[in-house]
């Protein structure tokens, strides 16, 4: 498996969501988290996990978790501050494995080919998926550019939602922030787009 060179945590600041307590986690990444994890039971896979703080949410929803990222320190950190789910370094794109659920928040529109990861994450029968919603926070690329992990693009609903039917996904459920930092209500109005698939 290729990984990456080791990170210095301070030049990527921002960009991974890394704190010893939930208290250093973003509001919004939080929300998200804590909105799936109503969402699920069973095993369930957080698909690029970081630092593994969304992970823990969902273990003790009473889910057991694995989770799973492409960077080892990111792995490491998870294992050291966020213990109980299980941790796995591997890609999100060629990690297959069956699960009840899998949960993949603020990873699609990092994928050059989100397809790969879609078509992977198909091996279990529940997908909960975000991304950043175009029409209300539109791709800048610019704004990315200085990102170990850039965005890619971001999606309308529309577009979002024909990605993951042309993936083998049907969405039954379409939910938003309105900001980055406000919890998930339903509709697709919102800076951010939370999608509930089967």
């Amino acid at each position: 498996m290729q990984t990456l060179d080791p990170i210095d945590w301070n030049k990527f600041k921002g960009e991974r969501q890394q704190a010893k307590t939930l208290s250093g986690i973003h509001p919004g990444h939080l929300e998200r988290y804590f909105f799936a994890a109503g969402q699920v039971s069973g095993r369930v896979l957080d698909a690029a996990c970081g630092c593994g703080y969304g992970s823990k949410i969902l273990h003790d929803s009473g889910s057991f978790v694995t989770g799973i990222d492409l960077e080892r320190e990111a792995i490491d950190y998870a294992r050291q501050h966020y213990p109980g789910p299980e941790y796995i370094l591997a890609d999100v794109t060629k990690f297959a494995a069956n699960y009840d659920c899998t949960v993949s928040l603020e990873t699609i529109e990092h994928l050059t080919e989100p397809e790969l990861a879609l078509r992977q994450f198909r091996k279990s029968r529940r997908l909960i998926v975000s991304s950043p919603n175009q029409d209300n926070y539109p791709f800048v690329a610019g704004k990315f550019a200085n990102d170990r992990f850039p965005h890619q693009r971001h999606y309308t609903p529309l577009e979002f939602e024909s990605l993951l039917r042309e993936n083998g996904w049907r969405v039954c459920g379409r939910f938003c922030q309105i900001e980055k930092h406000t919890p998930v209500v339903p509709g697709t109005d919102g800076k951010f787009l939370v999608f509930v698939c089967e």
